[in-house]
């Protein structure tokens, strides 16, 4: 199971971050630069942190979102798609809190181009970890299992 979910967890928070990454470059809002933010927070703030470090905490909260998943998933058996949704949805609505607490720029909470393009990449990685969960259980892919 820990195999599964770090594997799930890492290919989407990729996926979440490529997709950030792309369009930062594309429109220069900075979607990227506020999903690896941690400037707020106390302590890891006063460190210098480089990209490859705030990625893998970024992956950090992907791998517990997918715990999160997978055992909702478990306990109810059904709506997947619904409980991955949801999640995402919940996650991606942290950009309001992130953007009001962030100390360097990001885009602003009304920026409606910057909160579709953080809704779209989260709604992407919901269904990201719906069709990798389907992959890593239910096909023989490292073993099959329910």
């Amino acid at each position: 199971m820990v195999i599964r979910i770090l594997c799930i967890g890492g290919i989407s928070g990729i996926a979440l971050s490529a997709w950030m990454y792309l369009w930062q470059q594309i429109t220069a809002i900075k979607v990227y630069t506020l999903l690896l933010n941690v400037d707020f927070i106390p302590f890891i703030r006063y460190v210098d942190w480089n990209e490859y470090m705030l990625n893998f905490f970024h992956i950090i909260i992907s791998w517990a979102i997918v715990l999160v998943y997978y055992l909702w998933k478990k306990k109810i058996g059904r709506n997947r798609w619904l409980i991955a949704i949801g999640l995402s949805l919940c996650t991606a609505c942290v950009y309001f809190p992130l953007s009001l607490l962030a100390n360097q720029p990001v885009p602003a909470v009304d920026d409606w181009l910057a909160i579709i393009i953080w809704f779209s990449g989260h709604l992407l990685y919901g269904l990201l970890v719906v069709k990798l969960t389907n992959l890593f259980y239910k096909s023989k892919f490292l073993g099959k299992q329910s």
